[in-house]
């Protein structure tokens, strides 16, 4: 196989929508990802005795302390084969690229579920990989588009439904706005009630300004949506379309006004414009792994539960040691200060 670094940012989307790739494995989003100052690699893996381009992944470094790095993969390599055998292959020759352009380790964040994953968990352990926890959620909701409307709603929780007809019936509006300011004072408001972080507010600005819809001719586009109940903004959320799939990346609301239930017909709005669209999936991009009313995610698993659609877990996160001195230390130091 021959490891190779892309230059056409067409054929590299076309292969990743072709082959089921998400949004964090977009040309885009890993130019996103230099603006933030990280080194990204665009590496293609070509098979000759197979006539072309075998896989792909975005791959960002990140810094680790005295100048030392490691290669992180979000929810890939995207590959055009799916066998066991093939997957080993391409984790060995990017391992080895990775290590001799410097990683200490490689982590990697598989695009499989675990229900139709070609490799499984003792695969991984076999090729000595090392689980760790995710840095994207692990675990979603996702609607089906393809469902007619009805249907959609009669799936619903009951209490879903009915908080959509409250914000009807409180006049509340949902549109899509520019104000990517006014978004990140609600998720300031947000993180502080709910006890989350987030990140600056210039990644937010810079993500805006790189994929709003400034670019038709773009693979993934940026939606920021609100919602306004009295001619005030109460609620907002960034939503990211790639392939035949919308994200809802990042939501936000003010306390006041809470029950008009504003967030509830946001998502409706946002489910039923994707569908007109001609998506075919709404992903709410995060949710507990269980039912568990004490995990942090609790209280958000359960209104993006209400919305009727399907829970997806997927493979994980595991890293590949390159050099075993240096991975043991971070591992160390990882549970010395992160107990």
């Amino acid at each position: 196989m021959i490891i190779s670094i892309a230059t056409n940012e067409v054929q590299w989307d076309a292969f990743m929508l072709a082959h089921g790739g998400g949004f964090l494995q977009s040309w885009e989003w890993s130019i996103f990802q230099e603006t933030l100052g990280r080194k990204v690699y665009r590496l293609e893996i070509d098979s000759p005795e197979q006539g072309g381009v075998h896989a792909q992944c975005v791959v960002i470094m990140h810094p680790l302390p005295f100048g030392l790095q490691y290669a992180y993969i979000p929810r890939g390599p995207i590959m055009n084969l799916q066998s066991k055998s093939a997957i080993e292959i391409v984790m060995r020759e990017l391992r080895t690229k990775l290590i001799a352009d410097g990683a200490v380790f490689v982590r990697v964040e598989w695009p499989y579920t675990s229900d139709q994953s070609p490799i499984s968990s003792t695969d991984l352990s076999q090729w000595e990989f090392v689980p760790v926890k995710s840095v994207q959620p692990a675990d979603t909701i996702v609607v089906d588009l393809t469902k007619n409307e009805e249907v959609l709603l009669s799936a619903m929780h009951p209490k879903t439904r009915y908080n959509i007809r409250v914000a009807e019936r409180h006049g509340v509006i949902v549109k899509e706005g520019n104000d990517i300011d006014l978004f990140w004072r609600m998720l300031s408001e947000t993180a502080a009630r709910d006890k989350f972080h987030t990140h600056t507010q210039e990644h937010y600005t810079k993500m805006f300004s790189a994929f709003s819809r400034k670019r038709g001719d773009s693979s993934l586009q940026m939606k920021l949506v609100f919602a306004e109940y009295e001619g005030k903004v109460i609620a907002g959320a960034i939503l990211l379309e790639y392939g035949d799939i919308v994200t809802y990346l990042h939501g936000a609301s003010v306390a006041a006004h809470r029950n008009v239930m504003a967030p509830h017909l946001l998502h409706w709005t946002a489910i039923r414009e994707a569908k007109r669209a001609g998506f075919h999936r709404y992903d709410f991009w995060g949710v507990a792994p269980s039912d568990d009313a004490s995990h942090p995610w609790a209280g958000v698993t359960r209104f993006k539960t209400g919305f009727g659609g399907m829970h997806e877990s997927m493979l994980g996160a595991w890293e590949l040691s390159g050099n075993r001195f240096w991975y043991s230390l971070y591992r160390y130091a990882k549970r010395f200060l992160h107990p």
